[in-house]
C-alpha cells in the first residue's frame, strides 16, 4: 500500500530556520471546525463547533463567525470581509448555528456551497484592518480557520468518516485512547528536548471511506500535540483505503506523575467530512 502526501508541502523562502511542526500547538490555534455532517438537504440548519486549544490558560477567547457564499471566496479568509459574508454570532461563544434559511437553495439550483468562518482572539475582539479590510485580532495574534457545508437537493449526503480505533505505544505496552479521558502511559522516564518516542496509530471504522459516484474517497489523519512533535503529522491514505495511520510522538517534556500533553486526532475525508478525538496523556 502506498501512501501519498495531501496538501501538506510548505514552501520556505529566504529562510534558514526550520519551520516549526505543524502538529505542536504551542500558540492559540484552532484545530478544527467540525459539524454533524458536512452536507444537508435545503433548509436544514447545521451547528459548527471549533476544536480548538490556547496553551495560556484562563485567558478570555473572543470570537467572530461568519457565512459566506463559497462562490464570493476563492480565498476562504474573504469571508473575513464584511462585503459578501453574513455575520453568524460574536463575543466568548466557541460554536454558533448557521439557520436554515441561511442554507436554501433557489430556483433551479440542486446544490450550493457556504463557507463557515471563525477567528478567535485571546482577550480582546476582532476588528477591521484597514490595510487589509477584513477582520484581524486588534493585537495581531489569534487564530482563524474555516469550513464548507454543501446544501444537496438529492444527491447522497456525505458522512463524517468514523474513527474506528486510536491507540498510543510505549514499551510494547498499547493503551487504547478514548475522547475526553486521560490516559496514564507507563515505562516513561523523565526528560527534556531528548524524549524517547511513542507510537500513535489512527485506524479509520469500516465505510469511513465512502464511494461518490465511481470515485472512492481518500482519507487524510492528522494528530496535534500540546508538547513535543508528530512525524508524519499527517498522513494520506489512497482512496477506498482504511488502514491503520502510524505516527510518532516525540514529547517535548516527560515528568513523571504529570501531564505529558494534550493530543488531539482529527480524521478527515475529500468532502469536508472530520471526525475529532482529544486526550490528555499523563505519566505514571
Amino acid at each position: 500500500m502506498q501512501k501519498r502526501w495531501w496538501l501538506v508541502l510548505a514552501v520556505n523562502m529566504g529562510c534558514t530556520e526550520p519551520l516549526p511542526s505543524t502538529s505542536t500547538v504551542d500558540v492559540l490555534r484552532i484545530l478544527a471546525l467540525t459539524t454533524p455532517t458536512p452536507e444537508v438537504r435545503p433548509g436544514i440548519a447545521i451547528g459548527v463547533r471549533a476544536v480548538w486549544f490556547d496553551p495560556i490558560g484562563g485567558r478570555r477567547i473572543q470570537w467572530r463567525w461568519r457565512l459566506c457564499n463559497e462562490d464570493l471566496a476563492n480565498d476562504p479568509r474573504s469571508c473575513a470581509r464584511g462585503i459578501g459574508s453574513t455575520e453568524l454570532a460574536s463575543g466568548e461563544v466557541d460554536h454558533v448555528e448557521v439557520p436554515a434559511a441561511m442554507l436554501a437553495l433557489s430556483g433551479t439550483e440542486r446544490s450550493r456551497t457556504w463557507m463557515v468562518y471563525a477567528l478567535a482572539c485571546p482577550s480582546s475582539g476582532a476588528l477591521i484592518a484597514p490595510a487589509e479590510g477584513r477582520l484581524e485580532c486588534s493585537d495581531g495574534s489569534g487564530s482563524e480557520s474555516f469550513r464548507r457545508v454543501t446544501v444537496h437537493a438529492q444527491a447522497p449526503l456525505n458522512e463524517p468518516p468514523a474513527i474506528g480505533a486510536w491507540t498510543v505505544e510505549h514499551a510494547g505496552r498499547l493503551s487504547s485512547l478514548e475522547d475526553g479521558t486521560t490516559v496514564g502511559v507507563g515505562s516513561l522516564v523523565g526528560c527534556a528536548g531528548d524524549c524517547a518516542s511513542l507510537t500513535l496509530t489512527l485506524t479509520p471504522a469500516a465505510g469511513a471511506s465512502e464511494r461518490f459516484g465511481e470515485t472512492a474517497e481518500s482519507l487524510l489523519g492528522s494528530v496535534y500535540v500540546s508538547s513535543g512533535s508528530v512525524s508524519p503529522p499527517r498522513v494520506v491514505m489512497d482512496p477506498g483505503t482504511e488502514v491503520p495511520m502510524v505516527m510518532h510522538w516525540t514529547p517535548g517534556r516527560v515528568i513523571l506523575g504529570g501531564e505529558v500533553a494534550q493530543v488531539w486526532a482529527v480524521l478527515r475525508d475529500q468532502r469536508g467530512g472530520e471526525s475529532v478525538r482529544s486526550v490528555t496523556i499523563t505519566a505514571r
